[in-house]
């Protein structure tokens, strides 16, 4: 029976048993691969049917079961990847930093101040000649008014050695007193040496006492 079917064209129950099972092994294979398929992957699984004799040749991409019709094929499943784009990389500019060098210059310190000469107009010159001639010749009370008078003339060299003469070798008490005072107002460093002669030999209690505390003045006591 089966030879005369064979021979008729008709496709034997084996081979419709194997389509069948072929059919089940497909629609497996598709639950299969969609379950597991990539969410960036295409799954394709082609099934069909021909109505003409095909033949298992390995060369194809379709495989049935036997020479007759109907018979069952299917593709070999395929996946079609997303494309990858492909860029030129990314590059991040960091800004320039730029340190900030400050050039100092070096300066030499300034040279220190020459004391200013000794200038003063022909009448005050004039004067203070008089003053310090009264303060030699003069009688008591005109060296006491002449020391009062060199006070602004004090911070020169002649009138202070004139008014030093005086503190220690005037024969009047109160001019050297008076000198011992102006001294104390005055607080020239250079004076210290008399006035510490006078405190220390001087016979007077008056003068020694106006020394002292010229010293104390001038040193800061």
């Amino acid at each position: 029976m089966n030879s005369t079917r064979s021979r008729l064209g008709f496709p034997s129950v084996k081979h419709g048993v194997c389509g069948s099972l072929l059919v089940s092994a497909v629609a497996w294979l598709v639950l299969s691969l969609s379950s597991t398929a990539s969410a960036r992957v295409h799954v394709g699984v082609g099934i069909g049917v021909v109505s003409g004799p095909r033949y298992c040749y390995p060369s194809y991409r379709y495989y049935s079961c036997g020479p007759w019709w109907p018979s069952y094929y299917w593709y070999d499943p395929w996946w079609d990847p997303w494309p990858v784009y492909v860029g030129p990389p990314v590059i991040v500019e960091r800004p320039v930093v730029r340190e900030r060098v400050i050039v100092r210059e070096h300066r030499p310190p300034a040279p220190a101040k020459e004391p200013a000469p000794d200038l003063i107009s022909e009448k005050l010159q004039q004067k203070r000649s008089e003053s310090i001639r009264k303060l030699r010749i003069g009688d008591p009370a005109s060296r006491v008014q002449a020391v009062r008078e060199l006070e602004q003339f004090a911070g020169g060299l002649k009138v202070r050695t004139a008014l030093e003469q005086a503190l220690l070798s005037d024969r009047d008490p109160q001019v050297r007193k008076t000198v011992a005072e102006l001294f104390g107002r005055v607080q020239d460093k250079k004076t210290l040496a008399a006035l510490k002669q006078a405190h220390a030999e001087d016979s007077d209690r008056d003068v020694r006492q106006a020394a002292y505390r010229a010293i104390l003045l001038i040193e800061g006591y």
